[in-house]
């Protein structure tokens, strides 16, 4: 057979096989046969099985034990679904006597705190203050002006000072601190042990002791410079201060009031100033209203003419101040 018959016939065989190879393959997606699709329920019960179909409401077998059921009858009903959501949390009433029994299971403020009704406890801190002005915390530092000058008026700005002091430490707790620093020309702290750094000491009995001891065998003596003495307080970093003075002379300037200022803006202390003087305030803007202000502090008077004396006279005023106070 020549060659080029031979080819023809092998290409018409070819386009046969193609031809009917492309028949054979179906054109589009392919349709799948369709199926039911439903929903069982089943339900556990003492043992029991029950499945429950979806369709007609019926279910379309039976329980283990052999009873139909209902698919309704076996899913709560609308007035068993629907819940009281004020209903399901405690009341303000509940709430309050919840409170009732946790507070009466905690110490009171007054079973924590020492002092004539002037000590309040408030989330484990406290409230104590002298000559009217108080601050809240957990420690605290009195710096006092014990110079020459606060034994005039026959003596009764040292004595007044030291009961204010006294029982304003007798509020602390123990857990709470406090450091006393009474100064003239020079700063001096109540400390244990008088040659060792100064630190806090805290409101147990025997540091109230220590602190009553240091107040009461103070004398009034020598010069006033302020800029130390309120330096060291501030850097005990307590939560208030409490700086008092009967010096008009001399004066913080205006740079050390800004340099105090400075170095409590990362201290964040509460300086509350009492200034002693003589006679009715004067209202002018001095030094000791500005430490408080800028300071986040308060200012008050006290005019020590009207200050009790020593003896039974100074007894008499310490315990009216005292009923005053539990009355407040």
């Amino acid at each position: 057979m020549p060659a080029w018959l031979l080819s023809v016939a092998f290409h018409f065989v070819l386009v046969i096989v193609l031809a009917l190879t492309l028949r054979a393959v179906p054109r589009g997606a392919a349709v799948a046969p369709s199926r039911e699709v439903g929903i069982v329920l089943t339900q556990h019960f003492r043992g029991d099985r029950e499945y429950f179909q979806d369709g007609d409401g019926q279910n379309d077998s039976q329980s283990e034990a052999g009873a139909p059921q209902n698919v309704a009858a076996a899913l709560p009903s609308e007035s068993e679904v629907s819940l009281d959501t004020l209903g399901a949390l405690p009341s303000s009433a509940s709430a309050a006597d919840s409170a009732l029994d946790l507070n009466s299971l905690l110490p009171s403020a007054g079973g924590l705190t020492q002092g004539p009704g002037r000590g309040k406890q408030a989330g484990g801190t406290v409230r104590t203050g002298v000559f009217g002005v108080s601050g809240e915390g957990f420690r605290f530092v009195y710096v006092f002006d014990r110079s020459g000058s606060m034994s005039g008026f026959q003596g009764r700005p040292l004595a007044a000072a030291k009961r204010e002091l006294i029982a304003s430490v007798r509020d602390l707790s123990s857990t709470h601190q406090f450091q006393i620093i009474l100064y003239n020309e020079h700063p001096t702290f109540c400390n244990r042990n008088p040659a060792a750094k100064p630190r806090m000491l805290y409101g147990n009995d025997r540091d109230k002791k220590l602190a009553q001891a240091f107040v009461e065998g103070t004398e009034a003596r020598g010069g006033t410079r302020h800029m130390e003495a309120i330096m060291a307080g501030l850097k005990m970093r307590p939560d208030v201060l409490f700086f008092l003075t009967d010096a008009e002379q001399p004066v913080l300037s205006l740079p050390e009031l800004a340099r105090i200022r400075r170095l409590n803006e990362s201290y964040g202390v509460a300086i509350h100033t009492i200034e002693f003087g003589a006679g009715l305030s004067s209202g002018k803007l001095n030094f000791l209203v500005r430490l408080a202000e800028q300071n986040n502090g308060k200012h008050v008077y006290v005019d020590v003419t009207r200050l009790p004396l020593k003896g039974k006279a100074a007894q008499d005023a310490a315990e009216s101040s005292s009923a005053s106070r539990e009355g407040s």
